[in-house]
């Protein structure tokens, strides 16, 4: 009897801890210039990696198909200041409106990181805060199929392309290709993308998108380039963003100018950050050595 007992909690003293993440966004919300900024800053980035980032952990530490858990879990310093630096480099020349301090996202769509960073422009220090990290999926091209490597650039948000809601409707391959039903879908519109041709591989158009994947077969894909040139994101990161309006500073204000106008998208239980933003930013940490 006593030794039925012993051995499950041998075992259970046995089992490998999950890996945490750590409390970098924290420490860079610390930065911010306002006692009151920081400290929301603080309790977004605390609540992303709790509710994100470590669901992404739990997730793929039992898949050895990962080989970067580190990156993810922890991203070095000199990649954090190179992915800030070109973030910063990114908004200044396509002129992105920089007059307030804004939420916005960043996705390296180098095939070795794949991540995505919640990110925060402080107007106050003028520099840039990185509050949380995820893993994505970005274009990847494959032959005989309408496919775009993901286009870099400083994409919005805004009112002229409405986002929608994934119906959760299941593919001939039984995918469900926006996610489960009510996640959210962000439209950047018509952008150029490099797309394979038979000719070989030139600039074409598409239709940039910021989706979830389908739960089952997606999700754990995640952390891999496997889109068709869109920006897929985890169900937990649709769901932060989405709940906390980081990118609809143009649907807030929208809102509250239109109160009796029906703004489906926005969902009615959302509890808006004091600073929305609505920028998505596509680098390649590849063309520098941040990801090595």
């Amino acid at each position: 009897m006593f030794l039925a007992l012993l051995l499950p909690a041998q075992a259970a003293q046995k089992k490998k801890p999950r890996p945490a993440p750590s409390n970098f966004g924290v420490i860079e919300a610390g930065e911010a210039s306002a006692p009151a900024l920081r400290q929301e800053l603080a309790r977004i980035a605390g609540d992303y990696a709790a509710t994100v980032t470590a669901k992404t952990l739990a997730r793929v530490s039992r898949s050895p198909r990962h080989h970067r858990v580190d990156m993810l879990r922890a991203p070095s310093s000199q990649y954090r200041d190179n992915i800030r630096l070109d973030a910063m480099n990114r908004l200044r020349a396509a002129g992105a409106d920089l007059s307030a301090s804004q939420f916005f996202l960043y996705a390296d769509r180098n095939p070795a990181a794949q991540l995505a960073f919640l990110a925060f422009y402080d107007a106050g220090a003028g520099k840039v805060l990185l509050l949380g990290v995820d893993f994505i999926s970005t274009g990847k091209l494959r032959a005989h199929e309408d496919s775009f490597i993901t286009p870099v650039g400083v994409f919005e948000n805004t009112t002229e392309n409405w986002s929608y809601r994934a119906q959760g409707t299941k593919n001939n391959k039984g995918w469900r290709g926006l996610g489960a039903r009510g996640s959210r879908v962000w439209d950047f519109g018509f952008q150029q993308a490099p797309r394979k041709f038979r000719q070989g591989i030139y600039d074409s158009q598409m239709r940039l998108l910021m989706h979830a994947t389908d739960p089952d077969q997606g999700e754990p894909r995640l952390g891999g380039t496997d889109s068709k040139g869109c920006v897929r994101i985890s169900a937990a990161s649709n769901a932060f963003l989405d709940g906390h309006a980081i990118l609809d500073r143009h649907y807030e204000a929208l809102a509250a100018s239109e109160p009796d106008k029906d703004m489906w998208q926005l969902r009615a239980d959302r509890t808006p950050v004091a600073n929305p933003g609505s920028y998505l930013v596509v680098g390649d940490s590849s063309n520098y050595s941040a990801s090595r």
